[in-house]
């Protein structure tokens, strides 16, 4: 996926801003679907489609704690596509 694609799937919607900010505030932060919707002030069904995009893009993960299927950051793919986006954007200043 290269830079352009990057930024706009990253940024396609509201909540999809907030949860990087989230985690990107966090970057330890666990919790459930709903959990983490809570945290943003949105229910779980408003965030699903925007998490499970995340999780396709390999930017946030899935886990377990107990019995409770939770999610967080990938920080390793975080990088790499923090470094993308960096990249691109530079190239697009010059």
């Amino acid at each position: 996926m290269q830079g352009k694609e990057l930024v706009e799937r990253l940024l396609s919607s509201e909540s999809k801003g907030e949860l990087l900010m989230l985690f990107h505030n966090n970057p330890g932060l666990m919790d459930s679907l709903d959990g983490v919707a809570r945290r943003i002030g949105r229910n779980g069904a408003q965030i699903e489609g925007d998490v499970k995009d995340f999780l396709e893009m390999g930017l946030l993960k899935k886990g377990k704690a107990g019995s409770m299927t939770v999610i967080s950051m990938d920080s390793e793919k975080d990088a790499q596509i923090q470094a993308s986006v960096t990249s691109y954007l530079e190239g697009v200043k010059k």
